[in-house]
């Protein structure tokens, strides 16, 4: 039952609205210290992730990360910022974690963290291609694609 309630909680979590784009280029271990996004001020950022500040866009909890290389979230998305959430590292398509979407430039400045992972709609991350493989059904592992209201396709690379 308890594995049935977190695949649950999961695939609802992953029924965010995105559209298939898979990013471009990835930096794993390293996320922007200085994008140019405009800041916030410290009372309203205190209990959320974030770089140096930095609004996002759009956040996803509990998404793979698959999910995040996969899907911009935004019409004008330039990059993602993925954070592992290592209580659902057993769970199938793990890494799961929070991925925060940004429009504006990542600029040069990085920031190491094992837990970060940058993914970029353009040539500014170190590695081509989106970096984590496909999207996995988290009851049974199987690759598959989203469609843009989170329908999973099993086996699918087609989605829209």
């Amino acid at each position: 039952m308890r594995s049935f309630a977190l695949v649950s909680l999961l695939a609802l979590a992953a029924s965010v609205s995105a559209t298939l784009d898979p990013a471009d280029t990835n930096s794993k271990g390293k996320y922007p210290s200085k994008p140019s996004c405009s800041r916030r001020s410290h009372a309203a950022i205190l209990n959320e992730i974030r770089i140096n500040d930095h609004i996002a866009v759009k956040t996803s909890n509990a998404i793979q990360a698959a999910e995040c290389s996969h899907n911009t979230r935004t019409s004008k998305q330039t990059f993602a910022v993925f954070t592992t959430d290592h209580q659902h590292d057993k769970v199938n398509g793990a890494p799961y974690g929070t991925c925060k979407a940004y429009n504006c430039q990542p600029g040069t400045a990085m920031t190491a963290s094992a837990d970060a992972w940058r993914f970029s709609w353009s040539d500014a991350g170190e590695s081509k291609g989106e970096g984590a493989g496909c999207i996995k059904n988290p009851s049974d592992g199987v690759c598959g694609c989203e469609n843009s209201d989170g329908t999973f396709v099993p086996g699918g690379s087609g989605c829209v």
